[in-house]
């Protein structure tokens, strides 16, 4: 039987109100939150990085983070 070891790590589960997805640096939108230093951080700005394969994600009161890969955001829901 499988046992979770302390070091393996499951994604978060999403903000209430969100929803999550793997999306690569080019669909990341401002408003999309992302989960790092075990804090959900909101994407206030943004600017490519060389590439559209890259973007600098700033937030409000952490300092910028430049995702190189596809990473799971929160989404919140638009309802209509």
């Amino acid at each position: 039987m499988y046992e979770r070891r302390s070091s393996d790590s499951a994604p978060p589960p999403a903000p209430l109100g969100t929803t999550a997805r793997l999306r690569p640096p080019s669909d990341v939108h401002i408003g999309d939150f992302v989960h790092l230093d075990d804090m959900f951080l909101r994407v206030q700005d943004m600017r490519a990085a060389g590439t559209a394969a890259q973007r600098v994600l700033i937030f409000d009161g952490h300092p910028p983070w430049v995702m190189r890969q596809s990473t799971i955001t929160y989404r919140p829901i638009e309802l209509t």
